[in-house]
């Protein structure tokens, strides 16, 4: 069809369904597709690729009503915000993603993982967000009983459809991930069977092991080759290395083994291929970590518009000065959660969504920003690969499409990225000022796990991206944890002491809201003098308008509400 009228098409379809599906009683079912809006948002999907993309509709991926939803949501509020030029390039999109999708021969291309020398798929399966339960109450699985049946299913699917079908064959994990690693173990040992078509030695798996005492790491650490039923890990992690007390665990533990030593005795077994870390720590932390040398890869955080928990850390303002230092060392360069801890990229706010069109979605940007980030850095540093935490198979379609433009139109998307990125950068400029926009991390403290509690450099960075980006719904869900931090805090213990009682998690949530009643001038003393007030005028904005214990916030602008949700129905962990 032409496609200046792709635009009327979308109205048309949007206007016709919510007339089809007209109730006074909708139902509502979050965990299913069930419910009258996601019902309209298939209907819609359904009558605008008819007329724009009709053997999508009857291809495999088109049978998967999640796909619709997605779809369906997308248009919806396209037609209600954009402009019919912007429109039109958006819908072009979808229908150039379903076009790859529908002909089922989408598969992500792979680069070297540094000194592993791996072959790794540019986009991960991660595994956090497709078990039952994020709780270790699972310790002998039975499904249909403790894990249910559809739960189970859904991650064969993921599996099959990731590793198969995208060659996505990069299956990260992780003890601590609740009833993660067990179901997978069942699901391996089906997935390995001959007629499956795919062998042991076709897929890369990782997972990650805390910094216990060496006892219990040992111990944990069997744990994990037991539930995944697996002879040997291609990739293993020690997971959070968030505490400097961690980093003494590893290399010099007064208390007992080296926990490296057991890693390299397991390496040494072939139980273990290479030897990693994840950390959610401050940039010298994750700095210190690497230059031991001790290490083939990392998984760090590194995003487009943050590095989250080192957001406002070190020189550069959060993790790149770490990547860079990777690169140098020939390290694989994993990258953590790009699309939630990364900015929610799935569910993005209008605002961002109206500054990354009409070139890419919000979330098709931050996969991108990150497969050119070595064309982007001044000094070429690479992110080999990003993770998404699938919780349904069509999670993984948009790094995949992703991918495949990066592969098949790489210099036409750099070419968008930059475009896109300049935007931004313009944004938060117009929003800030230029010198603000520049400077606006310097001096800044953070938490750094072991005995710092104030995560002002976090902030300040929440504060950035509300006013310059709309941010505002993912910012709440950060200040979530800084709110339940404080509310759990006893003012009768030292900060070390505090930090103990919460340990493990504090690590990769650490710090407190702010507090109206504290005197900030010591945290701050390193701060530019230029930048204090507004330093204190950003903390106290974030508090205003992100936690759950102010009442009176204000006027919340439209243009930081959510543009549209990609995710259909709620994923298994997180139902109640």
């Amino acid at each position: 069809m032409v496609l200046w009228t792709l635009v009327d098409t979308a109205k048309e379809a949007v206007a016709q369904a919510k007339e089809d599906h007209k109730t006074d009683s909708p139902i509502v079912d979050p965990n299913t597709n069930n419910s009258t809006d996601n019902k309209i948002s298939i209907a819609v999907a359904k009558q605008f690729l008819s007329e724009t993309c009709p053997y999508f509709l009857t291809s495999k991926a088109g049978q998967d009503e999640d796909r619709l939803v997605k779809v369906g949501r997308s248009i919806a509020d396209l037609i209600e915000i954009s402009t019919d030029d912007t429109i039109r390039s958006a819908l072009e999109t979808i229908v150039d993603q379903c076009d790859v999708l529908g002909k089922g021969n989408l598969k992500v291309p792979k680069v070297r993982f540094g000194k592993t020398e791996i072959q790794m798929p540019i986009v991960t399966l991660g595994c956090m967000r497709f078990q039952q339960t994020w709780a270790p109450t699972i310790t002998n699985l039975k499904v249909g009983d403790n894990v249910l049946q559809e739960c189970q299913d859904n991650l064969y699917e993921i599996l099959k459809y990731s590793v198969q079908e995208l060659g996505i064959n990069h299956i990260e994990t992780a003890n601590m991930y609740g009833s993660s690693e067990i179901q997978l173990g069942e699901v391996f040992e089906r997935l390995f069977k001959p007629e499956s078509g795919i062998k042991r030695e076709d897929v890369i798996i990782q997972t990650k092991v805390n910094c216990f005492d060496a006892e219990t790491f040992r111990k944990t650490l069997e744990d994990s080759f037991s539930k995944l039923k697996l002879d040997y890990i291609d990739l293993f992690s020690f997971h959070g290395v968030n505490y400097y007390k961690q980093y003494d665990l590893m290399f010099n533990n007064q208390d007992g083994e080296n926990l490296m030593d057991i890693a390299k005795e397991y390496q040494a077994k072939g139980k273990i291929r290479h030897v990693g870390f994840s950390s959610h720590a401050q940039p010298e932390l994750i700095a210190k970590c690497i230059k031991s040398d001790a290490f083939s890869y990392a998984n760090i955080h590194l995003h487009a518009f943050g590095s989250y928990t080192a957001s406002g850390g070190g020189m550069e303002g959060g993790n790149l000065e770490c990547a860079r230092l990777m690169k140098e060392r020939d390290m694989g360069i994993f990258i953590i959660s790009p699309y939630d801890k990364g900015g929610r990229l799935y569910a993005p706010s209008k605002k961002l969504r109206s500054l990354t069109l009409p070139e890419f979605e919000p979330i098709n940007y931050g996969s991108l920003y990150l497969f050119h980030h070595e064309s982007l850095d001044e000094q070429s540093c690479p992110a080999h690969t990003i993770v998404c935490g699938a919780a349904r198979p069509s999670d993984l379609d948009e790094p995949a499409y992703a991918a495949h433009l990066f592969a098949a139109r790489k210099e036409e998307t750099l070419a968008k990225v930059k475009s896109v990125k300049d935007r931004l950068n313009q944004a938060m400029v117009d929003t800030h000022g230029e010198e603000w926009a520049k400077t606006w991390h310097h001096g800044l403290p953070n938490c750094n796990g072991d005995d710092k509690i104030d995560p002002i450099g976090q902030l300040v960075w929440l504060y950035n991206i509300i006013k310059a980006y709309g941010m505002w719904e993912f910012a709440k869900d950060r200040y979530g944890t800084f709110d339940s931090n404080f509310k759990g805090w006893d003012s009768t213990l030292s900060n070390e002491e505090n930090i103990q009682k919460k340990y493990i998690m504090w690590g990769y949530m650490p710090g407190v809201a702010y507090d109206g009643g504290k005197d900030y001038s010591e945290v701050l003393k390193d701060v530019p003098d230029q930048n204090k007030e507004k330093v204190l005028d950003a903390m106290k904005f974030v508090h205003k308008f992100c936690s759950n214990t102010v009442t009176e916030k204000g006027e919340i602008p439209d243009e930081w509400t959510t543009a549209f949700d990609m995710r259909p129905w709620t994923a298994f962990p997180e139902r109640k």
